[in-house]
């Protein structure tokens, strides 16, 4: 049994060497651990660079069929047709598997080319030369045919690395899996939201109970995937027209009652950032999104009118406390929803969620909080 442990730690070291330290192969030598210098992506589709001491070795995609680096990248040396010609290049392999996927950086040209069960090797170009009409999808669409799960993603992959490679793992593996892609679209809600103290300044303000107000709020909204995650950033630009009204009765220490009545009107703009996670599954999909919002008000006019009651008589005041709502808010957010697929390019979201924003600067007397039914169709 010992025999036997030693002998697979010994197959095994190499192999855990080779998948974690730089390399390259060349037909007679083959070296693990080597230095593979970095030069770009354009410089390492044209040659092998290798640290030897204080020198830098060379290689041509003649002389080494595939090197690597330490973060797991690649190159693979590959006949291709370049400005009508023949050329050996290195290709950086981003896909391995039943379908592989290469990406070329020359230095006029950004390209990709797949691979099929080690057979078939071809171009993926963004548009056929002589068919303008014809592009990558379509010739997607052909080349994973054999695969219906993936049919509904092919109208949604764009023309980058990130979302042809994360294309061909779903089509490798042959499994239902959403696909995640930049969207965008607009949205509508209906907010209650209320003002609150972040200090104490006077009674005839600290009296008054602040409570909850409705307002509408329409606008727009993107949502990026991060590296082809189930996490994307999110973020919305809407608008909001917000009236507030309220009255309050108190008595100061000369004994005399009064009332004050607290009017302010504001209308906003908007603009949550959040990084969204939706979960994984087909048709239904909850999500959560947590992260920061601003808010501009672009207009918000107010005022304080407090009524001393005298024994006799009723006296009246009216102050201007436009300073009491700040111009610029800014806080935190979070909520939470379900995302339905109405078909293969459109979907509608309904999310519940909470504002809280605070007064810049920290001086201003209201900040403000919000709870927000929210829907959204990706258009």
């Amino acid at each position: 049994m010992r025999k036997i442990i030693l002998f697979l730690a010994f197959c095994l070291v190499p192999i855990s060497f080779y998948g974690q330290n730089s390399y390259f192969i060349a037909d007679t030598l083959k070296c693990i651990g080597c230095i593979v210098v970095d030069n770009g992506e354009y410089l390492n589709s044209q040659f092998c660079a290798v640290e030897k001491g204080s020198d830098i070795i060379k290689y041509t995609p003649e002389e080494v069929k595939e090197y690597g680096f330490n973060d797991g990248r690649v190159y693979i040396s590959k006949v291709i047709h370049v400005a009508d010609s023949i050329k050996k290049v290195f290709l950086l392999r981003l896909v391995k598997g039943k379908l592989t996927l290469y990406f070329y950086r020359g230095k006029e040209i950004k390209t990709f080319y797949w691979e099929k069960d080690s057979t078939s090797f071809f171009e993926l170009p963004k548009y056929h030369r002589d068919r303008r009409d014809i592009n990558f999808r379509d010739d997607l669409e052909y080349l994973t045919s054999d695969c219906k799960n993936v049919s509904s993603a092919i109208r949604l992959v764009s023309y980058t690395a990130n979302s042809l490679s994360e294309l061909v793992r779903n089509y490798n593996d042959c499994k239902p899996k959403p696909f995640a892609n930049f969207r965008y679209g607009v949205l509508l809600g209906y907010g209650m939201n209320k003002l609150e103290m972040s200090s104490f300044h006077s009674n005839s303000i600290a009296s008054i109970d602040f409570r909850y107000q409705g307002n509408v709020l329409p606008g727009i909204f993107i949502d990026y995937p991060i590296k082809m995650s189930d996490f994307s950033f999110h973020t919305d630009l809407y608008f909001t027209k917000s009236g507030y009204s309220y009255n309050s009765n108190y008595t100061e220490k000369d004994l005399l009652n009064k009332n004050s009545a607290f009017v302010a009107n504001t209308t906003s703009i908007n603009i949550p950032v959040l990084i969204r996670y939706t979960l994984p599954t087909m048709g239904v999909r909850p999500f959560l999104n947590a992260g920061i919002i601003y808010t501009f008000n672009i207009s918000n006019n107010t005022g304080l009118y407090t009524s001393t009651i005298y024994p006799t008589y009723i006296e009246s005041t009216e102050s201007n406390v436009t300073s009491l709502i700040t111009k610029n808010q800014l806080g935190f957010t979070a909520g939470g929803g379900i995302e339905f697929k109405v078909n293969n390019a459109h979907s509608v979201f309904i999310e519940l969620r909470y504002n809280k924003l605070y007064s810049l600067p920290n001086e201003y007397m209201l900040n403000k909080s919000d709870i927000q039914l929210i829907t959204g169709l990706n258009i």
